[in-house]
């Protein structure tokens, strides 16, 4: 009983050692890339895999290279249409030609653990496939020859049609115009606290009296933008009216007006708003324009309006008032 037992453990004992014995090794090779020389359709072209060994390729290893049948041409390839370059790679002895396959066998100077190269093409060469498509190739390496110790990996060879490609994805999208306005203190990308105000302050008979500010205008339209003013009515207490200013202003002489004092770098007044005071437009047109992208926060881009006005010995006494209103616009 003793013997038959021992015997069946000696037997199990050969048949375990013998499947470790064939037991085989497996590994992926990394950064496998296929190129074609040539994308498109229907083309003799060289193709070029490279790829880094995750396993040291030793003497007598041998490739095995696969590729989809896609690619025509491949069983009348032969060993000088093939080359396997890399370090310490001194040579190779390629075979085994048919529709999709062949192997080379290579000898080598010492372990090669750097990027190997592999070029299928020469006197013949692969024809691509006659559809726009992501095509596979595969590389397998037995290591020494052996039999014990595979390393593989895979790639795409990418066929274009009329320059679009399978593998890639266009993103678009549409960027909208868009258009600010801020008034400032003159010289500065300081806000005006709301409610804007631009005092004028105490008239009197012996000076011209002015008050300014800063329109900033920020625009993405390439071609610029337009600002428009308008006011509530004239500058006025009650029903009384402040008199009307075209060209200067002089003290002791009733008149009031507005004009662009400072341009910028940007905007270019309208009409005679950038020479000399005018009237506060009582409907809507056109104050400055510009043919540009701009900033409003960048002071140079900014136009400078100044309000000016002169009370005569006949002004009536009061408190007079009125309300502007920019509006801008893209081009």
């Amino acid at each position: 009983m003793k013997k038959k037992l021992f015997s069946s453990l000696f037997i199990t004992l050969l048949v375990v050692s013998s499947l470790n014995f064939f037991v085989l090794k497996a590994a992926s090779i990394t950064n496998l890339t296929i190129t074609p020389t040539s994308q498109n359709q229907l083309t003799l072209t060289n193709v070029t895999a490279t790829f880094l060994p995750n396993t040291p390729i030793t003497t007598g290893s041998i490739l095995t290279v696969t590729y989809d049948v896609g690619f025509t041409g491949g069983a009348t390839l032969t060993n000088t249409d093939i080359s396997v370059t890399g370090t310490n790679i001194i040579s190779k002895v390629c075979s085994g030609f048919s529709v999709g396959l062949f192997t080379c066998t290579l000898t080598t100077s010492a372990s090669v653990t750097t990027l190997v190269t592999i070029v299928i093409g020469g006197a013949n060469k692969l024809t691509t496939p006659i559809l726009a498509d992501n095509y596979p190739f595969s590389v397998t390496v037995n290591i020494g020859g052996l039999g014990t110790t595979f390393d593989s990996g895979a790639g795409l060879a990418y066929i274009s049609s009329n320059s679009v490609k399978e593998n890639e994805v266009e993103v678009s999208a549409y960027v909208p115009p868009t258009v600010s306005l801020e008034i400032f203190t003159t010289g500065t990308n300081t806000k005006l606290t709301d409610p804007n105000t631009c005092g004028l302050g105490v008239l009197s008979l012996t000076q011209v009296n002015t008050c300014t500010y800063d329109v900033g205008v920020g625009t993405n339209n390439a071609t610029g933008a337009t600002v428009k003013v308008t006011s509530d009515g004239k500058l006025r207490q009650g029903a009384t009216n402040f008199t009307d200013t075209s060209g200067t202003i002089t003290a002791a002489t009733e008149a009031y007006g507005i004009y662009i004092s400072s341009n910028g770098t940007i905007f270019t007044p309208a009409g005679l708003y950038g020479t000399s005071y005018q009237p506060v437009p009582q409907t809507i047109p056109i104050f400055a324009t510009s043919a540009s992208t701009s900033d409003s926060l960048v002071i140079a881009n900014h136009f400078t309006v100044t309000h000016a006005a002169a009370m005569s010995i006949a002004t009536q006494v009061g408190s007079y008032k009125h309300k502007l209103t920019y509006t801008a616009f893209t081009n």
